[in-house]
């Protein structure tokens, strides 16, 4: 079963001015690592550069939906096809050892001059590791209609390039638990009421949708309207979660589904939360992929 979206004409994901964050900040090593990763992906292949820059502990969803993302690129084929990719969005913990990114990717013929083959955005979990070093530890994307010669600034929230003295010390496992619970209550709010507010009452004033076969939005009409005509019976089962020691930004990820229709399509989303103190969780960056 494919959802039934309207075709809008949509606003780019990323409004305001290109940003340049300081050379100094963690947010700037964080997008130094996407940057060489993604250099590394031309230069060496998509499977060498996966291999090198996934975490041991990694999720990538693949045909077989979750899956540990090193291992799966140690186990496939090298292939004719490049895959390139820029960040355009990031955003970072308090901790400053943990973040996200999103942006468009491609993938093309393993020749010059041709034209792309598929396009889309991305949306990657990076955490710092003991050594120092940047690594994914979640990995996911969906597909949009074939751009060319797009131009892509960056962007991040103000202040993400500074850096936090003291930041609180939250349970990693706790915020785990709490977005998992958070989780299971907007699941309740929707399956309840089947309405545009429930939905978007756990999404943030600035919250940015990835959904597949679209553009990025940010707009809260465009949004509004694509969740008013999904599926009604589309329900979400969430698989794993993550956060920050911070406790202030985390993800959980799973799959989607429509009961009972044994033609139903299945997918993936990936949710990325952010809690501001005494307050709840709310998302402020959702990926859809449903064919």
């Amino acid at each position: 079963m494919k959802l039934n979206i309207l075709l809008l004409l949509l606003l780019p994901a990323m409004s305001g001015m290109a940003q340049e964050p300081d050379s100094t900040s963690a947010l700037f090593n964080m997008r130094e690592a996407e940057m060489n990763f993604a250099r590394e992906s031309i230069m060496f292949g998509r499977n060498t550069a996966f291999i090198k820059n996934f975490a041991d502990e990694s999720v990538i969803f693949t045909d077989k939906w979750v899956t540990n993302g090193k291992q799966f690129s140690k186990d496939q084929k090298a292939s004719p096809v490049v895959l390139k990719w820029e960040p355009e969005f990031m955003d970072i913990s308090d901790s400053r050892d943990f973040g996200i990114s999103s942006g468009p990717w491609e993938a093309q013929e393993y020749r010059p001059n041709t034209a792309p083959i598929a396009t889309g955005y991305y949306l990657t979990v990076w955490k710092k590791q003991s050594d120092g070093t940047w690594k994914v530890i979640l990995d996911g994307g969906s597909t949009t209609p074939v751009m060319k010669g797009s131009q892509h600034d960056f962007s991040f929230p103000a202040g993400a390039d500074k850096p936090i003295v003291n930041p609180r010390a939250i349970d990693v496992e706790i915020s785990c638990n709490e977005l998992l619970d958070r989780e299971k209550q907007f699941l309740v709010e929707w399956n309840g009421g089947f309405l545009s507010s429930a939905y978007t009452s756990f999404l943030a004033p600035e919250a940015r949708i990835q959904l597949n076969g679209h553009l990025p939005s940010t707009n809260r009409d465009t949004i509004n309207a694509w969740i008013s005509h999904f599926d009604k019976k589309l329900t979400w089962e969430p698989v794993g979660s993550g956060a920050a020691t911070s406790g202030d930004l985390g993800f959980t990820y799973g799959l989607l589904e429509i009961p009972d229709n044994p033609d139903a399509m299945k997918g993936h989303y990936v949710r990325i939360w952010r809690k501001q103190h005494g307050a709840d969780w709310k998302i402020v960056l959702e990926m859809m992929n449903i064919d």
